[in-house]
């Protein structure tokens, strides 16, 4: 396809920052359409980037004829239903993170776009590691780390010290689901390095269940505000999460151990390390590896993917998977037990290891 024509379900803050800047670098791009939450939302955002049609709902703009690519730049809440649609009336989705609600959202999803086999559909990944994705590849290849015995996941942040702060559409789980902070994200980069997530055990704490709503009434809060995880990934790679908003000092960073060395992940500052007892040095990608991230090319790939039938990632099931885990997450806590998962299909095995 010479020419692409684009609608956007939501074109916030994250279209903004990342989706219109890496479209507009690409020939044969228009953007045709947009629908926002408020008719007043969606034509300034039509005026801002000459976007020539506007609509009230998304479903209009989904069965519009003229469109042949849908972005999905909305919360969670919208993601299944926009994406479902989407698919159903012909057009290619690029759909943003994270997947959706639940696992089952997902899996409906992803039943959509298997029953649409010539459309492309696909996530908008998140970015932590992207840039070092083919060097922790080759240094797994290699095996310059030996044997991996343990990961270490830590995302911690000050969100909710404060029990006045009122909720966000983060922490309302009728618009986000069983999405936790980081941790979908954090899930998603260790299945791209290391495999499938095949077992799951985990805690969760909520320390301040009411808060206040944007109106300024009670909330009852179901979103956690810190989860600790320990999961299996493949046979034998133990993976630990600690995901929290209730933490006085903010860190995110992936320390990965080995038998012969370690690898520090600095998410932050999106610097890699290679340590061991002796010396910790900074691990520089080989030319043909990088993936500047002050070069975002996702919206690249995607139209690339459309235009010559080559694979794009994150896809659906990709996306399954991830939602797979958190609701293991959600369940291993609920019920004080083990979750095994399938690994090839990402599916919840229903039986509980208790201990």
């Amino acid at each position: 396809m010479d020419r692409i024509r684009i609608g956007f379900i939501g074109l916030g803050g994250i279209c903004r920052q990342r989706h219109i800047p890496g479209l507009q670098r690409i020939p044969g791009i228009e953007f045709r359409a947009v629908a926002n939450s408020s008719r007043a939302s969606a034509e300034k955002a039509a005026a801002e980037f000459n976007i020539p049609k506007t609509y009230d709902h998304w479903l209009d703009l989904v069965q519009a004829d003229d469109i042949d690519m849908v972005l999905i730049g909305a919360w969670p809440i919208l993601h299944r239903d926009a994406s479902v649609a989407a698919l159903k009336a012909g057009k290619h989705v690029f759909c943003q993170a994270r997947m959706a609600r639940t696992g089952r959202e997902a899996r409906e999803m992803l039943a959509a776009a298997q029953a649409a086999p010539g459309l492309v559909s696909g996530l908008c990944p998140v970015p932590f590691g992207l840039s070092y994705d083919r060097t922790v590849a080759r240094l797994l290849k290699e095996e310059a780390l030996g044997k991996i015995r343990q990961v270490n996941v830590c995302s911690l942040a000050p969100l909710w010290n404060d029990p006045a702060t009122p909720i966000n559409w983060r922490k309302d789980h009728r618009l986000s689901g069983l999405n936790m902070q980081t941790l979908g994200m954090y899930i998603e980069v260790v299945h791209r390095w290391f495999g499938q997530t095949t077992q799951v055990s985990a805690e969760s704490f909520l320390y301040t269940s009411v808060r206040k709503d944007a109106q300024g009434t009670d909330f009852e809060v179901k979103i956690p505000d810190q989860i600790t995880a320990n999961t299996v990934v493949d046979k034998d790679i133990s993976v630990h999460y600690l995901i929290s908003g209730v933490s006085a000092v903010a860190r995110e960073s992936i320390d990965v151990y080995g038998e012969k060395g370690a690898l520090h992940y600095d998410v932050t500052g999106d610097k890699l390390y290679f340590c061991t007892e002796e010396k910790r040095e900074p691990v520089v990608p080989l030319a043909e590896e990088y993936y500047d991230l002050n070069n975002w090319r996702v919206e690249e790939d995607f139209i690339a993917a459309i235009r010559t039938g080559c694979a794009y990632r994150p896809d659906f099931e990709e996306g399954l998977r991830y939602m797979q885990v958190l609701e293991a997450v959600y369940a291993s806590s609920e019920k004080g037990c083990r979750i095994s998962l399938e690994p090839s299909s990402g599916l919840i095995n229903k039986e509980c290891f208790h201990g």
